[in-house]
């Protein structure tokens, strides 16, 4: 809830209240798997205006390997791939988590967090539905 409300605030310009809220949502480093913790350092540094930073964190995102786990869904070119219920369409969801995400803080780098985490324009959708 506190990523969310820090959201909510660094949508609403909120920009101080939205950075000490995302402060508090690091997960413990032996626990974060998917690059929960380099996300937060990414939107924390977009909101400070660290390109620098922001960069970084991407590059730790994106160094983030997919777990050699039997309990995982399938990796195919970049996508965990769940398998459907019956008719349905499989649902994709890009790895690692939030790349797409930090991706558009890039790409709209000099907008609003609102436009850059939120337009279209700025960055793809983080789930698929298959065709």
């Amino acid at each position: 809830m506190v990523w969310h409300e820090g959201q909510m605030r660094a949508e609403a310009g909120q920009t101080a209240q939205a950075i000490a809220l995302f402060e508090k949502s690091y997960t413990p480093a032996a626990e974060d798997l998917a690059g929960w913790n380099p996300y937060v350092d990414a939107t924390i540094a977009f909101l400070k205006r660290d390109r620098t930073g922001l960069d970084a964190a991407r590059a730790r995102i994106a160094a983030v390997p997919y777990p050699n786990d039997k309990n995982m869904p399938p990796l195919q070119d970049g996508y965990m791939v769940f398998p459907a219920q019956k008719g349905r369409p499989e649902m994709k969801v890009r790895w690692p988590p939030n790349l797409d995400v930090v991706d558009g803080l890039i790409k709209c780098y000099d907008e609003s967090y609102s436009v850059a985490y939120g337009a279209q324009r700025c960055r793809t959708s983080t789930s698929t539905l298959s065709k």
